[in-house]
This record gives structure tokens, C-alpha cells and sequence, in this order.
């Protein structure tokens, strides 16, 4: 492939992104931020759709399709491999969206 000024471009913008996303706080802050958006999600997802009842049984199967999916991505395959940035985040929205579930049943329940 060519050395053009435009593959120059996108290779250092490329080298940018992962050397920003490689330090270990901005890592954890993304992981913090994809926890508390699964937990909005939950609770946007709860309370919105449960309200007319018929969304129940397809949201649970969609949640458990998700998440199932996901553990398979993040906990599947080799263990000496480097972990990937976008599976740590699917990972934290999963564990948010369950978290809030959790507690909009607990709050449901009392």
C-alpha cells in the first residue's frame, strides 16, 4: 500500500486513539461510564416498556440474548490473550443493565 498523505492521516489519528485509550484511568472511566449507561438504560428500558404489559416476555428474551451473547464475547476463547477496550465496555453496560433490572424488581417488590 502506498504512503500517501491521507493513509499518514488515518494511521496517526489511528496510533492517537489507542494511546489515548491505553492508559489505565481512562480505561476505568470508560468502564465506569458503560456501568451507569447500562444502568440508565435499565431504567429507561424498565419503566417505559412495562407499562402496557405485552413488551415483557420479547424485552426479557431480547435481555437474555444479550447478554449471553456478551458473555461469550468477553469470557469465550483463549485466556492469554490481550482483552479488548470494546469488550471491557460491552462487559460494564451488561453488568449496569443488570444492576439496574435488579433494582427497579427490588424496588417493584417492596
Amino acid at each position: 500500500m502506498q504512503e500517501t498523505r491521507l493513509n499518514l492521516l488515518i494511521g496517526n489519528f489511528t496510533n492517537q486513539i489507542k494511546s489515548f485509550l491505553n492508559n489505565p484511568w481512562r480505561k476505568l472511566s470508560f468502564v465506569i461510564i458503560g456501568f451507569l449507561s447500562g444502568y440508565i438504560t435499565s431504567d429507561l428500558l424498565s419503566t417505559s416498556l412495562a407499562q402496557a404489559g405485552k413488551w415483557d416476555v420479547p424485552m426479557a428474551t431480547t435481555y437474555l440474548i444479550f447478554t449471553e451473547i456478551t458473555s461469550m464475547i468477553v469470557y469465550g476463547g483463549s485466556k492469554n490473550r490481550n482483552k479488548i477496550m470494546w469488550a471491557d465496555l460491552l462487559n460494564s453496560f451488561k453488568i449496569g443493565l443488570a444492576f439496574g433490572l435488579y433494582l427497579s424488581a427490588m424496588t417493584l417488590a417492596s
